[in-house]
This record gives structure tokens, sequence and C-alpha cells, in this order.
């Protein structure tokens, strides 16, 4: 499995690893989004560290994006940190960014697990 999920009393950790498509980071968000602990969240950290090749199309960014500003209807207090290591997901992260913007969720890029921790107030 590319991805595990871990809850916490106030937020979502997923841990990427090795080949990630995107459908499968689509699918690490819909599994959140039906969750009656959703409402509760304050934070979702995704932690991309250990990916080995990034296979996230444009059109996934945008549809993940996308959900995530609709999702954020439900719960504007969110704050979504993501941690990557390399520059494989520098455009990913910018085109999320981008149609980000003018959502109520905070979104910024970290560099480590305990960058996002510290930002998120995990």
């Amino acid at each position: 499995m590319p991805y595990t999920t871990t809850w916490t009393r106030n937020g979502v950790i997923w841990k990427y690893s090795g080949v990630l498509t995107g459908q499968e980071a689509l699918q690490s968000n819909l599994d959140i989004y039906g969750d009656a602990r959703f409402d509760e969240l304050r934070y979702q950290i995704a932690d991309f560290t250990d990916v080995s090749e990034n296979q996230i199309s444009e059109a996934y960014t945008k549809k993940i994006a996308y959900l995530d500003r609709a999702a954020s209807q439900t719960n504007p207090n969110i704050k979504v940190a993501v941690i990557m290591k390399n520059s494989d997901f520098i455009d990913t992260a910018d085109i999320y960014a981008e149609l980000s913007k003018n959502s109520p969720w905070q979104v910024k890029v970290c560099h480590s697990r305990e960058d996002a921790d510290a930002w998120v107030g995990a």
C-alpha cells in the first residue's frame, strides 16, 4: 500500500511511500471525507518524504484541490502541511496551493515532520 492514514486527536497524517499515483493520493483524501471525525479535524499532514516516484498528474492535483475546497465548506478550520524532501513535488504543490488560495484552509509546504507538527500545532 502506498500510504498509511493515522488519525490523531485533532488531525490526520498520511505517510506516502514508493511510487504514488494520482488515484492513490485522491483515495487517501476520499477515505477521510465520510468519516465522522472529519468535522473535528484541525490539521492534515501529508508526508511525501518516502515517495520514490511522483505519478500525480496535474488533472489529479486539480481534482484533489477541488474536493478539498468542497470539504472546506463542511470544516473550514483545517491547516494542511505538505512535507517533501525533493523537487519531484514542487509542481504538484504549486498547482495545489494556487487552486487552494481562495479556500479557508491554510496550506504550507514544510521540509520536515518537526516543522509540520510545529506549524499545525500537533
